[in-house]
């Protein structure tokens, strides 16, 4: 871990809710299977239900998530669900998370260990290339953070809505200090030759990459067997 990824000031973040687990083919097939959405990569559905779906593009990861959010603001038969009531009645959003609200989550309520369980890397903890597994693996097969979210660290890197660098200047990175509220940082009208931040780890990856604060980036058209994504529910910005 650098130096420069330690987030060493305390940030305050809108509520939000993260999914225990990142999307999975099965999910992502159910979307394909409702919407008809076509996919830059015919490999993304190709693995087992039960995996991460990968190979997706950042765009194909937002598309997924305002269709879920679809659903959950207008489907009957989740009208009664807490995620459809605080969607309907205050205004909250299904979308990527942030790489604040990522991190606090993968953290598992942890704030100084580069891991969600210590300072040391563990195999057995995490999906990346030492556990020997040599690709994805179901989810949930490894333990549980602190708040009871699985795979949050390896088996897949995950897109964030976050921007690596600012538009215009792919040469500056911003790092820490986070400041949420810049608008630099959370823009999703950037466009695609602005890189977005990438967090986690995968199985390929060495076990010290699998960290709460470990870094990626890629650009929002790029598909790898590397990378997936979870969703995030928030809170409307106070």
């Amino acid at each position: 871990m650098y130096d420069e990824e330690l987030n060493d000031t305390p940030v305050a973040t809108s509520a939000f809710w993260i999914a225990r687990y990142p999307v999975t083919v099965a999910q992502f097939l159910a979307f394909v299977a409702a919407t008809g959405q076509q996919i830059g990569d015919k490999d993304a559905l190709r693995d087992p239900d039960s995996r991460p779906v990968r190979r997706l593009s950042w765009h194909e990861a937002l598309a997924y998530c305002r269709w879920l959010m679809l659903q959950l603001q207008r489907a009957p038969a989740l009208a009664g669900s807490p995620a459809a009531r605080l969607i309907r009645d205050a205004g909250w959003q299904v979308s990527l998370p942030s790489e604040l609200e990522w991190e606090i989550a993968a953290r598992g309520g942890l704030q100084a260990q580069a891991f969600s369980w210590s300072d040391v890397p563990d195999a057995e903890r995490a999906n990346c290339d030492s556990s020997g597994i040599d690709n994805t693996c179901a989810v949930g097969c490894f333990a549980a953070n602190g708040f009871g979210l699985h795979d949050m660290l390896g088996n897949v890197w995950e897109w964030t809505r976050s921007l690596w660098s600012p538009p215009g200047d792919d040469n500056k990175v911003l790092g820490y200090p986070y400041h949420p509220d810049d608008a630099q940082r959370e823009n999703p009208d950037a466009g695609d030759s602005v890189r977005r931040v990438v967090r986690g780890g995968s199985w390929l990856g060495a076990a010290d990459g699998a960290s709460c604060a470990f870094r990626g980036r890629g650009w929002p058209d790029d598909r790898s067997d590397l990378l997936g994504f979870r969703v995030v529910l928030r809170s409307p910005p106070v």
